[in-house]
């Protein structure tokens, strides 16, 4: 059976888990740390993948976010249901959304203190990186009528930093995403989805930035 190696949370594993469950496809999730040192090389395995997510689909072990999501992709069958599928750009894509929610120079950079916070959102380059995403969604998905594996990628992004969007929302009124409602449109229809919905996995959820960090926002 194909497997899933990382942390017991969604996180940087959660476009595979998502991709998984909305196709049906049978799958162990494998999150014990004895295990995932078994086959990943930085805690000391002979291998040569890395680090956690890590794909384990027979003889054939993959690591690294981008290559694991689009593998994933492309074994459930979800990359060769859009007509308009394009394995370059959908790299790109991916890494573009790694750019704005994760980077250091990205949301996950710019994120621990609230006037910093302030000024990555409301400045020039969350409004780059986000306005550059969202002219990449041809409508309704990335590719058009159907999700490929860059639609699950960006969901994976939005629902790690929804938490956070929602907090500064309640407390400030501030909504990062309302200008790209194509991005929104996206997360929305696979969060409406049945393997969404119906998933039991019980896998953590990302939580918000401290209040301290919202609450500091606007000093």
């Amino acid at each position: 059976m194909l497997k899933i190696y990382y942390w017991p949370m969604l996180a940087r594993g959660a476009s595979l888990v998502r991709m998984l469950e909305h196709t049906g496809t049978p799958y162990e999730y494998v999150s014990d740390r004895a295990s995932i040192s078994a086959v990943a090389s930085c805690m000391g395995a002979a291998a040569d993948v890395f680090a956690p997510p890590i794909v384990v689909d027979g003889d054939y072990t993959l690591s690294q976010s981008v290559a694991c999501c689009m593998y994933i992709g492309n074994k459930v069958g979800l990359n060769q249901k859009c007509q308009a599928f394009d394995s370059f750009k959908a790299t790109q894509y991916l890494v573009d959304v790694i750019d704005a929610f994760e980077d250091r120079r990205g949301f996950g950079g710019n994120n621990e203190h609230g006037p910093t916070l302030k000024k990555f959102l409301e400045g020039e380059r969350w409004a780059n990186l986000m306005g550059n995403i969202e002219r990449s969604i041809k409508g309704p998905y990335y590719f058009g009528d159907e999700p490929s594996c860059c639609d699950f990628f960006l969901l994976q992004a939005l629902d790690w930093r929804e938490p956070t969007f929602e907090k500064l929302k309640a407390k400030l009124g501030v909504d990062p995403m309302a200008p790209f409602p194509k991005a929104v449109a996206v997360a929305a229809a696979l969060r409406a989805s049945p393997g969404y919905v119906n998933y039991k996995g019980g896998l953590k959820m990302m939580s918000a930035v401290k209040d301290e960090i919202v609450d500091s926002y606007n000093d």
